[in-house]
């Protein structure tokens, strides 16, 4: 590859990148994105070079999702560091400029649905199963002959599904982190939890399964106003009682805390707002929290929340808030 045809292909690396901040991509739009990425080696490598670089600046890294393990690719004599580091910039500069901490472009090609931060809205499946997706959550829909699946990208949702009755006899099938839910009943809720995820009964029985390469499927059934959390690491925790209106607080327009440690409170708080709360302090992160807080009102929420703690916050708008 000759240096002009390297710099137009990460110009365009930089402009899908940048197309992909901006929302979900139609039809044309993907078949066009696929098109381009299988066309060359190199073009697959330098969209992972231009999606690492903008992954790259904190004050804008989301934490790790499901679709974010994908092996990068080295490319072959392109630029040098002096001319590498000065792309870096110019798509750093401009991704910050056009939008930023708008979400993670491999999250935005693969999701079906999903929210900005700060938004919920509720989805109506084609089997009439709905879907009340949480801020900055997203969603993958697969149903096919032999069953419903819906793959859990991001953030939290509340899943109704419907029940298998009359001529519907697939069964409903929620993916998330390493694990399945299956919908024994109808109500439920997943959300993201820090490297696997945390799965609420709220109506009905639902199971859960776990499969492990190194110990085998893992599986358990959750009876409502009971909860379990769930890694490929650490595998299927204990199960545990669920305070349910304060889990689904959130489709209220509410924040509730019960003793939550500050780190978990940030984690949820970072769904409502385009920039980040990061925490300076470990010591602090451990901190614990409780409250009942407006989600309409980050700033209060924040205000309150140090003046507890006894802590700091120093912002950089609207990119960071440092709590110390």
């Amino acid at each position: 590859m000759n240096e002009d045809q390297s710099s137009d292909t990460d110009r365009r690396a930089a402009l899908w990148v940048a197309r992909l901040d901006g929302g979900p991509l139609d039809e044309a739009e993907r078949t066009a994105f696929h098109a381009w990425l299988d066309a060359d080696p190199d073009h697959r490598a330098a969209f992972e070079e231009a999606h690492s670089a903008w992954r790259s600046l904190a004050v804008l890294r989301h934490d790790p999702g499901p679709l974010r393990a994908v092996p990068r690719p080295r490319r072959r004599g392109s630029l040098g560091r002096a001319g590498m580091a000065g792309a870096v910039f110019l798509l750093a500069a401009g991704l910050l400029a056009l939008r930023f901490q708008i979400g993670d472009p491999w999250i935005a090609l693969a999701a079906d649905w999903r929210t900005e931060p700060g938004q919920t809205r509720q989805i109506t499946l084609a089997d009439g199963s709905l879907v009340d997706l949480g801020p900055d959550s997203a969603i993958a829909v697969d149903f096919t002959d032999e069953e419903r699946r819906v793959v859990l990208l991001s953030g939290e949702a509340f899943f109704q599904a419907a029940p298998r009755a009359g001529g519907e006899r697939r069964p409903f099938v929620v993916a998330a982190a390493q694990g399945t839910t299956t919908a024994l009943g109808t109500q439920f809720q997943i959300e993201e939890w820090e490297t696997g995820a945390r799965v609420t009964a709220i109506e009905h029985r639902i199971e859960i399964a776990l499969d492990l390469p190194q110990d085998g499927a893992e599986r358990v059934v959750l009876v409502p106003g009971s909860a379990v959390a769930y890694s490929g690491t650490l595998g299927l925790g204990p199960v545990g009682a669920a305070n349910v209106e304060e889990a689904t607080a959130w489709r209220r327009g509410l924040l509730v805390f019960d003793s939550v440690p500050l780190e978990d409170v940030v984690r949820r708080l970072n769904r409502y707002r385009r920039g980040r709360i990061v925490i300076a302090d470990p010591r602090l992160a451990q901190r614990k929290v409780s409250g009942v807080f407006a989600s309409g009102n980050l700033d209060d929420v924040i205000r309150t929340i140090t003046a507890e703690l006894g802590a700091r916050a120093s912002s950089l708008p609207p990119l960071v808030t440092v709590l110390y």
